[in-house]
């Protein structure tokens, strides 16, 4: 059996899954930063000491950088709001956190059938948004009434959520495209939305707009999420029937409950549909910024958002049908070629901390079959 060696790329990969420069990591190995680009360059192999060295800055398994990936993922494009202001290290550490999370997935898809990408195919970039935006809906038998849980719709829809980024500040949610061969996954990463059902469904909604302007082939910069996320949250008949109820701000509120929805959006679907003008749009959200509702709206701490289950689930279900222990999980994940920590997985999933700890008692190797969530019809 040929032994293995350090790959370089994975050490890279390694690096920025933690967010950290080469110059971060040369001083917190104290090796010279040349050689550390030369060892992901595969110019040339570090030593044992290094690798070591390496591997505990990183918080990797060493086995991590001489097993070559076991499934090839395609980043097809990333999705970040311009004004995120996360450092640059952070954002790349997202995305490679979702490549990650892809990896997982396609680990627990040889036990659990999820749901596939279920999205309209008539999506064309001469549609009008608020054309897009019907279809969508009209794809998903939603009607005209009101999306209490844009996280649960997109799940069985297909689009994988995840929660690692919501308790960091500052963070914004963001998307992800990725191929694995021929099937290809949207994966939307929360940001710190403060657990808010009405933030979180916006924030969705305006994530879905990037994923609806890439399956119809329009230019992300030319495609206005905001308007699209109103267009789909808040469609044009029934809730131009509600703004007739609306004299002042504080008559939002009201709305802010049936819709589930930040007031600043409903504010800006009324100027869309042309309910109120230009004045009194920026009068209201002049007055908003009064009342310090743009930085905090009444009710966000009231009605509070759930958290992603697709990945989560699964593995539960794998643990709780005696599929796997909690030991064999990680075992099973090293087997697959993918060496991780536990609380990595963790992270990833959404567990809490130590929920994957090891047992003593681990499973065999038999393996079931079970139908998570088929397709909808």
């Amino acid at each position: 059996m040929n032994k293995k060696v350090f790959i370089g790329r994975k050490l890279k990969e390694a690096r920025m899954y933690r967010g950290k420069t080469i110059d971060v990591l040369a001083k917190e190995t104290n090796i010279n930063k040349k050689d550390i680009i030369a060892f992901e360059e595969e110019k040339y192999k570090p030593t044992l000491e290094n690798e070591m060295k390496l591997s505990n800055a990183l918080n990797f398994p060493k086995e991590f950088f001489k097993q070559a990936d076991n499934t090839k993922i395609t980043i097809e494009n990333t999705h970040i709001r311009p004004e995120c202001t996360i450092p640059k290290v952070e954002q790349i550490s997202y995305r490679e956190k979702l490549v990650m999370a892809h990896k997982l997935m396609s680990f627990i898809e040889g036990y659990i059938q999820f749901p596939e990408t279920n999205l309209p195919d008539n999506l064309n970039k001469n549609d009008e948004i608020e054309d897009l935006a019907t279809k969508v809906r009209r794809y998903w038998e939603l009607g005209d009434g009101i999306i209490g849980n844009m996280l649960t719709l997109l799940e069985i829809n297909g689009i994988v959520v995840s929660d690692f980024n919501v308790n960091k500040k500052g963070a914004l949610s963001f998307s992800q495209k990725q191929t694995i061969q021929d099937s290809t996954r949207y994966f939307i990463s929360l940001g710190n939305d403060k657990k808010s059902a009405c933030i979180r469904n916006y924030d969705l909604a305006y994530e879905l707009a990037y994923i609806v302007s890439a399956e119809a082939n329009i230019q992300a910069k030319k495609f206005s999420k905001d308007e699209f996320a109103c267009a789909f949250l808040l469609p044009k008949e029934t809730f131009t029937k509600d703004l007739k109820l609306v004299n002042d701000l504080e008559d939002y509120i009201e709305l802010k409950k049936k819709w589930i929805v930040p007031i600043s959006a409903m504010i800006l679907r009324a100027y869309q549909l042309g309910e109120i003008s230009y004045k009194k749009y920026m009068h209201l959200m002049n007055e908003m910024d009064k009342k310090g509702w743009l930085k905090k709206e009444p009710l966000d701490d009231n009605i509070k958002a759930t958290s992603p289950i697709l990945l989560k689930k699964a593995v539960e279900m794998l643990l709780e049908n005696n599929i796997m222990s909690k030991a064999s999980l990680i075992l099973n994940l090293e087997k697959w070629g993918l060496y991780i920590y536990p609380d990595d997985v963790e992270d990833l999933l959404g567990f809490k901390e130590g929920k994957l700890s090891e047992d003593k008692k681990t499973k065999g190797s038999n393996v079931t079959k079970v139908n998570f969530k088929s397709k909808k019809k």
